[in-house]
């Protein structure tokens, strides 16, 4: 799962809208990536994070059959 890195330095750009962002950023760290994610707002945030969740799922094929 992510989580926030404090982070208190401004004039950044979104990494999700590409705003840029004059105000306390939100800063993302996951386990995935080495680099951390910056956004503007939450709403930002939580698109980026609905779209990380389908990935990380895993994808099945078929439906098992089940045993008896």
């Amino acid at each position: 799962m992510p989580f926030q890195v404090e982070n208190k330095y401004g004039n950044y750009r979104c990494d999700w809208c590409g705003k840029i962002i004059n105000t306390n950023p939100i800063v993302v760290k996951t386990c995935c990536n080495n680099k951390p994610w910056t956004f503007c707002s939450s709403q930002c945030y939580n698109q980026w994070m609905r779209e990380w969740l389908k990935r990380q799922e895993q994808k099945t094929g078929t439906k098992r059959n089940q045993l008896l």
